[in-house]
């Protein structure tokens, strides 16, 4: 074989490796494709109808109810999307704790397309529930203790703390409340997926689906309504449980709730 036909036959090897590696790379990102945009959760603490704007003003409830909450946290994680198509697409390793004074938080990067929903879990999943606070995972994803933690990996972490007063009060002036406290143990969580309606049918025609363009961003606008978590309850003779040793009844029927407190904002 002549040299130039040889070293033809090199260059073009080359060449169509170069190429290979190039469209393989091209197509690379945290979610497998370089055509993707962000989304956020935008949570918003409420009371009924009404966002908290901070931990001493009192919100009416659904039962007529003046409440405060002064610590109302809770843990995200296993985050999906539901596409148009019916796909799920997974958010990854994220973990939130959402409190008070944050709304916006990042949920990762995903294809370019239409979604129509998300759903998440409450709590941790097992692996992260027995790291100890801290630990660091994905940005804007991490473990901290803010008072969350039991004390011991083999305890590991409550799925939500709420925290507040019930103002019995003939003219809600707030004098001598009666302070809540309320943790529930990621045990008894972190197995129910909650699953946010389909949006644009149904019941939901009026709110629009959220259409990702390339680096694009969307918000998925959430209200948690710790009206609705608390309705079960007697606040004035059920206002305490630590989850595991003191009044674990309590514990179990908030955790039946919790799927209840979620609903779009539109």
């Amino acid at each position: 074989m002549k040299k130039h036909t040889i070293l033809l036959l090199f260059v073009i090897s080359i060449t169509l490796t170069f190429m290979s590696l190039c469209a393989t790379s091209c197509k690379k990102s945290s979610n497998g494709t370089a055509d993707s945009g962000t989304f956020y959760f935008h949570l918003h603490t409420n009371i009924a109808d009404s966002t908290i704007a901070d931990s001493l003003t009192y919100y009416s409830d659904t039962l007529g109810r003046y409440l405060a909450l002064t610590v109302p946290q809770f843990f995200i994680s296993d985050i999906m999307l539901i596409n148009a198509s019916g796909n799920m697409v997974s958010m990854g390793n994220v973990h939130i704790l959402k409190g008070l004074d944050s709304e916006d938080y990042v949920i990762g990067k995903a294809p370019v397309g239409t979604y129509i929903a998300a759903m998440f879990n409450v709590g941790l999943d097992a692996s992260t529930n027995a790291l100890p606070p801290t630990t660091n995972f994905t940005p804007n994803s991490w473990l901290p203790e803010s008072g969350m933690w039991y004390g011991s990996t083999s305890m590991g972490y409550m799925a939500m703390k709420v925290q507040g007063m019930y103002d019995t009060t003939a003219t809600h002036s707030g004098l001598n409340p009666i302070n809540f406290s309320f943790e529930i143990p990621n045990s008894m969580t972190s197995s129910t997926s909650i699953t946010l309606p389909n949006r644009g049918t149904g019941a939901w025609t009026g709110y629009p689906i959220y259409v990702l363009t390339k680096g694009g961003t969307q918000y998925v606008h959430i209200i948690c309504d710790y009206a609705k978590l608390m309705s079960v309850l007697n606040l004035k003779t059920q206002n305490m449980t630590d989850g595991m040793n003191t009044n674990v009844s309590i514990a179990t029927m908030l955790a039946a709730q919790v799927p209840n407190m979620f609903r779009y904002e539109q």
